[in-house]
């Protein structure tokens, strides 16, 4: 039996905990399960000493630190493979130059946009936007202060990126990304990336319970949300469509609107701080269905996993990485926000279903979680994933 490689798992955390976090918590998780030799090294950009705030800029390009830590732990250990989720902004792509100079493979999840846009969400003033990458030019997200508001830091990151493609990073030191939806590699393509070091792998879930959803019969009269409350996430879009038909909904989540959404509760309209997960597995067994009117290119939601893994029917703006998760009028609905913003006419289609109908959906959209989302269909990505023909020494 062939010995199971061993992994080292690199992650920059977030100053607030967020979906890939939560991921990354996973996979170090089902790893462990699978009696991989794991480690695992973190890094987080909190201190808000002088010294790291004045060196944060060259810690972009290269963080001398991280490059010391991460390729004395691959000798020390022996380790097969590195594979980082997110490199931004303390660990930095000293990471990957680190692993292949201790003879390890590397592997990088692409979970957002920070490659390509400096925000990381190609977005700007409630609207998508590709110019950056259409350009090959961050000149334009400089201008705006895209990353932090910041004229310089903005710029900073701008070079780093920039001075990271000249001198081969990612076409050389990364010997495979992991995407999660059709877009991202696209974008990799775009810069030059080769085809055969692109897999895909979706999101997984671990940990919510296994059983067969409700009927549909059993769910409660309201509609629900889960996530930031933020301008991207279309929550203003959503609050004022529900003024307009008046009917339930629960808000669970924090973010920057938070209290604007506080101030737009009634009787119809609730709002809920984010709660644990166990917790959010009963709203969306009992909810009519999961609304994310996301106006930006959404990853691999983990809501929507969770949702279909409940039987939760999602209805969701739609993008193109959407359409892969959301099957229109099978498991869901998709809806588009220009020309004109359509959510309302979508819950009156979705509502002139009957109940057999609705009760097929929501089946369908707990099929299509056992199909793709579960623990094992990760298991056996990995597997491919992590098989390398042995590195001559």
């Amino acid at each position: 039996m062939q010995q199971k490689p061993s992994i080292l798992l690199i992650h920059n955390t977030y100053l607030q905990k967020g979906g890939e976090d939560s991921i990354v918590e996973q996979e170090i998780n089902s790893l462990k399960q699978e009696n991989y030799p794991v480690f695992v090294l973190l890094f987080n950009n909190s201190s808000n000493k002088l010294l790291h705030l004045l060196s944060y800029p060259f810690q972009l390009f290269f963080n001398l630190s991280a490059f010391i830590k991460v390729y004395r732990l691959v000798k020390k250990n022996q380790i097969n493979i590195v594979h980082v989720h997110n490199f931004y902004y303390k660990a930095s792509p000293a990471v990957f130059w680190a692993a292949k100079l201790a003879g390890a493979h590397t592997l990088f999840t692409v979970h957002n946009y920070r490659l390509f846009c400096l925000n990381g969400l190609l977005f700007y003033k409630n609207e998508p936007c590709m110019i950056c990458h259409q350009q090959q030019s961050f000149a334009t997200g400089i201008e705006r202060k895209c990353f932090k508001q910041s004229g310089f830091f903005s710029w900073a990151l701008a070079k780093a990126n920039e001075w990271q493609k000249k001198i081969n990073t990612y076409s050389k030191k990364i010997d495979r990304f992991i995407v999660i939806n059709p877009l991202q590699e696209q974008l990799l393509l775009d810069i030059g990336i080769e085809p055969s070091k692109i897999r895909y792998k979706p999101n997984f879930l671990n940990g919510f319970s296994n059983v067969k959803p409700p009927l549909f019969e059993t769910r409660k009269p309201f509609y629900l949300f889960v996530g930031r409350l933020s301008e991207e996430k279309g929550i203003k879009d959503l609050v004022e469509a529900f003024k307009e038909n008046e009917k339930s909904l629960l808000i669970v989540g924090d973010g920057p609107l938070a209290d604007w959404v506080k101030q737009e509760t009634n009787d119809k309209i609730k709002y809920s701080k984010a709660i644990p997960r166990e917790s959010l597995e009963a709203l969306y067994a009992s909810c009519l269905a999961l609304i994310l009117p996301s106006r930006w290119y959404e990853g691999q939601p983990m809501t929507i996993i969770e949702a279909q893994n409940s039987g939760a029917i999602v209805i969701a703006a739609y993008s193109n990485n959407m359409s892969t998760m959301i099957e229109n009028g099978v498991n869901g609905f998709l809806y588009p926000i220009q020309p004109s913003y359509q959510l309302n006419h979508v819950i009156s289609i979705f509502e002139s279903l009957s109940i057999n109908a609705k009760d097929e959906m929501s089946k369908a959209a707990h099929q299509h979680f056992l199909k793709t989302y579960t623990l094992k269909r990760h298991v056996d990505a990995l597997k491919q994933l992590y098989h390398f023909e042995p590195i001559s020494k």
